[in-house]
């Protein structure tokens, strides 16, 4: 900055030079001799002269005072302080909807965005020193720094349960909210689901083989990859988009450094969401498939419903909210009556629609019919409550009968340790058998599931059976053993979906009891298998396979192990109110 040069004051004049006491003694002989006109005049002359040196000492003064600025310390680089950003941060549920690039908080926070336009490689990672290399600027064009407070998240204001509630970890530092780590993941996999989105809007573990790049493959050869989960897979994809904020109109983009491709994000969301749609029957069923005769199957439908109610709440379109609804009323319409003759049961596979055809075309008997519309399971069970959860927070109509019966084949498959069955209680604590990868590690999968369907049916935080699973789960923490058979990440998701809500950072118990090594252990379990090989398809999924993942794929593994890192705001505590009467 140029120096001002300063002003000089103007010097007195001696009074042997004619200054100010020699001209004193004339005004005093001319107030003496003159006339009273004369006298008038040079009292006036006298008076605006002064007020004239005044006003020029004044402006003067006003323009030697130098510009205002902002000092620039001289102080070496490598001695400025360095601000490290927290590692547990505020995570907001929406993300401002404006067209930029999804980042992280690392990236958003090290470099300086710029507007100008640039010719920058697409195909490197933010952050990389040779991506901002031919940038004008010196940085990148990024934008939306995923999970920082201020910079890009914030409240639509939408009359909507999703997009109003309180975000799942409140203020910076709490601790066991989402991470830098965990945020990062989030992106890189919805990044690696855009990657592995069919035109079409639908996502297939079928498709795999011609939508991977880069020479290198996502899934294994062994894995039986087909079309029969293709509804339930786009509504687990769709549920990692919406858990992040993300609805049918969001403007954000992610660039795939594999495909050297930017992404918008609302486009690949309203695809996926009207690919469900336009599938829709009449009775609200998703996944029957005339051509095929194939039956609606109950984890597709359970899933697309949730998918579908989650979309309607987060945007309030009721453009969405008429599929929700009949989405939710198959639901209802498919679950169990309570073998006791009184009130409604669980769920399986099948609904009861589809066991009366059954009857009504003969192949199945009467005490075979009986036994079906008995028969449930608490996995399935355990996704459709989710699935009305989403659709109650929504606003949408779900009676409350469903929940109770939900509630008592839930205590039906409890035993008094807290160990929950699959299909009933003489199972309970045993593996569940019957898929290709039962040399997998067991896990008491079932008993974060039988605790989910709890918390979210009764929301009683004093049910003394949560505490019994909790102690169950804490005894098999995620873990990523050497060969690879410790991988169950179906048990991740619902174990940390019931241990957050229990006492995480939200829970009104506020423990920490169970949360705290849980959380630990499964960011790392999670962040460790995600792939992170640059210039390969299986950057940012999770490709190693699973107990479950036999059949569904990668894209079942990556979507729902994205579920479980936004775990921290996707819901808000079930605790948080009043206990349902």
């Amino acid at each position: 900055m140029p120096k001002v040069p300063p002003i000089e004051e103007p010097e007195d004049f001696p009074e042997d030079q004619g200054g100010p006491a020699k001209g004193a003694n004339v005004a005093q002989a001319a107030l003496r001799n003159s006339p009273w006109v004369i006298i008038a005049i040079a009292i006036h002359a006298v008076v605006i002269a002064a007020m004239g040196m005044i006003y020029v000492h004044k402006a003067m003064k006003k323009e030697e005072a130098p510009p205002t600025s902002v000092a620039i310390s001289n102080k070496p680089k490598d001695e400025a302080p360095v601000i490290q950003p927290p590692e547990v941060i505020d995570r907001k549920a929406i993300p401002k909807n404006e067209e930029r690039e999804v980042v992280s908080y690392e990236e958003d926070t090290s470099f300086i965005p710029s507007n100008e336009p640039t010719e920058e490689d697409l195909t490197l990672k933010r952050g990389d020193p040779t991506a901002i290399s031919n940038l004008p600027s010196g940085g990148f064009s990024g934008g939306t720094g995923m999970g920082v407070g201020g910079v890009g998240h914030y409240g639509t204001g939408k009359p909507s349960a999703f997009s109003s509630r309180r975000a799942g970890t409140g203020g910076v530092g709490r601790r066991g909210g989402p991470s830098q780590a965990t945020e990062a993941a989030v992106k890189e996999g919805l990044t690696w689901l855009l990657r592995h989105q069919n035109t079409d809007g639908s996502w297939s573990a079928a498709s795999l083989k011609q939508l991977c790049k880069g020479g290198t493959n996502c899934y294994s050869s062994w894995q039986k990859l087909e079309d029969y989960y293709d509804e339930g897979l786009t509504g687990l994809a769709l549920l990692a988009f919406l858990g992040a904020g993300y609805s049918f109109d969001s403007k954000q983009y992610m660039v795939d450094r594999i495909q050297a491709k930017k992404i918008t994000i609302g486009p690949a969301v309203k695809n996926g969401l009207t690919w469900l749609k336009n599938r829709q029957d009449g009775d609200g069923a998703f996944s029957r498939r005339k051509d095929k005769e194939r039956e609606p199957f109950l984890y597709n439908e359970a899933l697309a419903t949730m998918a579908m109610c989650e979309a309607y709440g987060l945007s309030q379109n009721r453009f969405w909210k008429d599929s929700a609804q009949r989405g939710v009323n198959f639901l209802l319409n498919a679950q169990k009556p309570n073998p006791s003759g009184k009130g409604l049961w669980g769920w399986r596979y099948d609904s009861r629609a589809t066991i009366e055809g059954r009857k009504v075309q003969k192949t199945i008997d009467e005490a075979e019919f009986q036994k079906q519309m008995r028969d449930a399971d608490t996995s399935v069970t355990a996704w459709v409550v989710m699935a009305l959860k989403s659709a109650e927070l929504s606003q949408l109509e779900v009676p409350r009968s469903a929940f109770e019966g939900a509630m008592e084949f839930a205590k039906w498959v409890t035993n008094e340790k807290g160990q929950v069955g699959y299909l009933g209680p003489d199972g309970a604590g045993q593996p569940v058998t019957g898929t290709p990868n039962d040399h997998f590690k067991f896990y008491p999968t079932m008993a974060a599931l039988g605790m989910c369907i709890r918390i979210f049916s009764e929301h009683n935080p004093q049910d003394p059976v949560l505490d019994l699973g909790a102690k169950q789960l804490i005894q098999d923490l995620p873990v990523v053993s050497a060969d690879g058979l410790s991988l169950d990440y179906y048990y991740w998701y619902y174990a940390t979906l019931a241990l957050n809500q229990l006492d995480g950072p939200d829970s009104p118990r506020k423990t920490n009891r169970y949360w705290g090594q849980w959380n630990k252990a499964m960011t790392d379990a999670v962040i460790k298998t995600q792939g992170d090989k640059e210039k390969t398809c299986p950057l940012g999924g999770w490709t190693l396979p699973d107990k479950w993942g036999h059949e569904a794929g990668p894209i079942y593994t990556t979507a729902i192990n994205v579920l479980t890192l936004e775990v921290y705001y996707r819901y808000e505590n079930a605790f948080g109110g009043a206990r349902r009467k």
